[in-house]
């Protein structure tokens, strides 16, 4: 079972002339979707911010890592640690498409818009200092992807908001050994100070694996997002440097 809440939409308006809220990435514009099973209720557009590349091998990045949350987020629930379940916030790719509209034809992330929002942990291990509740569930989650993956990846970054029946993630990062999943992925040296800021709470399992935490943190510890300098190779180019051969 997917534990993911979807647009169920065609279609929606959004409003443009105030700035909803603002992450490390995107801007996020408020609006509602018009036709579907969500007609009436609100969404939320996402746009990368002016300065990233918006080409669609970074669209593609997002829907991989959201995919790849997805799959952490499902075994987290399948074990059965809480009684209630958390949810991922899954966008979709959506065009701008009104007449007179100068953004029309520009790609955009669409998807509910979620209620009580709040932020528990960070990818530089910023946490609540006494988390409980969801606060120090979402901790265990972070914990529970890296043991889950034998030591491969963390999900972290954790926010969303807190319903009567669960919880709605959105955004989350993936940190990987491979460093390999978009610019919030800090590789080990943030899994790493992750962990040493890390303290297991009732929802972690004695049995969970952790990284060797040794000296001081590498990452500075923050609340927002943090971005590693990140400059996406392409395969498909041709290298500066070949063989016997050099390009200026």
């Amino acid at each position: 079972m997917a534990y993911s809440r979807t647009n169920n939409s065609t279609r929606a308006t959004i409003d443009r002339s105030e700035l909803y809220g603002s992450g490390t990435f995107k801007y996020v514009y408020a609006g509602t979707y018009t036709a579907g099973a969500r007609k009436g209720q609100p969404c939320v557009a996402k746009e990368f911010k002016s300065g990233c590349v918006v080409e669609d091998h970074y669209f593609d990045e997002e829907m991989n890592i959201c995919a790849k949350s997805q799959e952490i987020i499902d075994e987290f629930n399948e074990v059965g640690i809480m009684n209630q379940e958390v949810y991922l916030n899954t966008p979709e790719i959506w065009e701008y498409n009104g007449r007179r509209s100068p953004q029309k034809g520009q790609k955009v992330l669409i998807e509910p818009m979620i209620q009580n929002f709040e932020k528990f942990n960070s990818n530089s291990g910023w946490a609540l200092s006494e988390p409980t509740g969801w606060a120090a569930a979402l901790q265990s989650l972070s914990h529970f992807s890296y043991d889950n993956s034998g030591g491969q990846l963390l999900l972290c970054d954790l926010q969303g908001g807190i319903y009567n029946d669960g919880f709605v993630l959105t955004d989350p990062v993936i940190m990987s050994r491979a460093q390999n999943c978009g610019p919030a992925d800090l590789g080990m040296d943030g899994i790493m100070s992750f962990f040493q800021r890390h303290r297991c709470n009732g929802f972690c399992d004695a049995s969970w694996r952790k990284p060797p935490v040794l000296g001081k943190a590498k990452i500075r510890m923050h609340q927002g997002t943090t971005m590693q300098a990140y400059l996406p190779t392409r395969s498909s180019r041709t290298p500066l440097t070949v063989p016997g051969r050099r390009f200026r």
